[in-house]
């Protein structure tokens, strides 16, 4: 039996996934923290700093560099530009703007990004199950973000943080997508380090003009912790289990993960905030679950003698 057939290798890869879901969903709670002393951009730039460093240390770990084709460095660019940096600098904003349930929904698109994304390019094809997964998983981002209190807004500066979302959304999209062809040459470490690399140098350049390496010095130790473990846990680590879940079994299955972020934020959201979980969103959660199941049922093959009398009755 081949391998990526077998229990074990299917459970560790949505594993995997779930892992990466689950680091994202309570990075924004940690971000928050750094960023009410720490301006977003150089933030980002100081955890996208400690997950290269994270990055680094795990791709001189497994001793997995190779060299650099000159065929794949456009596409390396483009992962790293719109997948990292875009998408860091505008959901950070995007977040500040916007309300937990508006981020919420517009989080919960990336498997609509990837699905238009790659039916743009021809890159994978959408059976009309992935479709009602999709939409399912949808639906229930949905019902979470009209489950919280207070429901949904759109005045003043929402809308600019809307649309700063689903950039930020449309820039992961485009890396869960083109990432994959890079997976088949190069490691996840490599890959990881070569985009962060790529991200650190776009943030530095952004925030030295208007923040000085001054801004880091006399910050709280709840800051600095904030951007350690936003920088090695949801940055490096959940990116490469991402990047691997994305390497096994395909961008468009890997990105119905992406609702589940929104769940365990509202989970977080509990435990340490002693929120209350609504119906709805308790409804959502499971419609997200059942979502992610869907799209990620093995297809049953029907026995050569049954195809065949199948294609006589025809």
């Amino acid at each position: 039996m081949n391998k990526e057939h077998t229990l074990g290798y299917r459970l560790l890869t949505h594993s995997m996934l779930v892992g990466a879901a689950f680091f994202w969903g309570t990075n924004p709670m940690i971000m928050k923290v750094g960023m009410r002393e720490l301006h977003p951009v150089p933030f980002n730039a100081l955890r996208l700093s400690v997950g290269l460093l994270a990055a680094g240390l795990l791709l001189l770990h497994t001793r997995s560099w190779k060299p650099v084709q000159r065929a794949d460095l456009p596409r390396f660019l483009l992962v790293g530009v719109a997948g990292f940096f875009l998408f860091q600098l505008c959901y950070s904003f995007g977040v500040n703007y916007t309300s937990a349930s508006v981020a919420a929904i517009i989080l919960g698109t990336l498997p609509i990004n990837v699905a238009l994304i790659t039916r743009l390019f021809r890159i994978e094809h959408l059976s009309r199950r992935k479709i009602v997964g999709i939409a399912a998983t949808f639906i229930g981002v949905i019902l979470i973000a009209l489950g919280k209190h207070g429901g949904i807004g759109l005045a003043g500066s929402y809308f600019f943080g809307v649309v700063l979302l689903v950039i930020s959304e449309v820039g992961y999209g485009t890396y869960t997508v083109f990432v994959k062809p890079l997976t088949v040459r190069y490691s996840i470490y490599q890959i990881i380090f070569l985009i962060m690399s790529v991200s650190v140098l776009l943030f530095v350049a952004v925030s030295l003009p208007v923040f000085s390496p001054s801004a880091f010095i006399g910050l709280k130790p709840i800051t600095w912790f904030s951007a350690v473990f936003s920088g090695i846990f949801p940055l490096a680590i959940g990116n490469i289990l991402w990047s691997t879940g994305v390497k096994r079994i395909g961008s468009t299955n890997a990105s119905v993960y992406g609702n589940l972020p929104p769940v365990f934020g509202v989970l977080a959201g509990i435990t340490i905030l002693k929120e209350v979980l609504s119906p709805m969103q308790l409804l959502g959660a499971l419609i997200i679950l059942g979502g992610v199941a869907l799209v990620n049922k093995q297809r049953t093959k029907k026995p050569a003698s049954l195809r065949k009398f199948e294609g006589v009755s025809k």
